[in-house]
């Protein structure tokens, strides 16, 4: 699936407001499966893939909203609590991370919404910011590539050292 054919299935849905922006949140969930292995990969090749991690989830969701008319925004923080998960099998303890999300605004509210949990709603997320919240720009997502991709490859290398 591509971004545009994501946008065709929620213009597709018939649905509206709150009820389209959590459709568009659980098709990036559905179909982007969390990784570490492509940090370098642009969003939108990430989504046609079917993987990516934070920041491509979150800038797919935005490209979408943005495409069906919704305000939103990405947003970061350099630290969150982010809860237990498991990843291929193995779980991955609740840690501390930067994160990226989008911040939607709908009838006159703004909410947060992040494709990173299915149970994720307009303003329900799934983990917990520490630090303070920050409009993402170029300059983050420039040092977002040179410090996350290390952090990712880490990650993954603990996690291929346990199989």
């Amino acid at each position: 699936m591509n971004i545009e054919e994501a946008v065709a299935k929620c213009k597709d849905s018939g649905l509206e407001g709150i009820e389209l922006i959590e459709f568009a949140q659980r098709i990036v969930n559905t179909h982007m499966k969390y990784s570490y292995s492509n940090s370098f990969d642009f969003p939108s090749k990430a989504f046609e893939k079917g993987y990516g991690y934070c920041w491509h989830q979150a800038s797919t969701l935005n490209r979408i909203l943005k495409n069906l008319r919704i305000e939103s925004k990405l947003v970061y923080a350099t630290e969150n609590i982010i809860p237990e998960k498991v990843y291929e099998g193995f779980v991955v303890k609740e840690h501390s991370s930067g994160h990226v999300w989008c911040r939607v605004r709908y009838a006159g509210e703004e909410k947060d919404v992040c494709p990173g949990n299915i149970n994720n709603r307009f303003g329900l997320v799934h983990f917990r910011t520490i630090s303070k919240i920050k409009d993402w720009n170029l300059w983050i997502c420039f040092w977002s590539y040179l410090v996350s991709a290390p952090i990712n490859y880490k990650r993954l290398k603990e996690i291929n050292n346990r199989q």
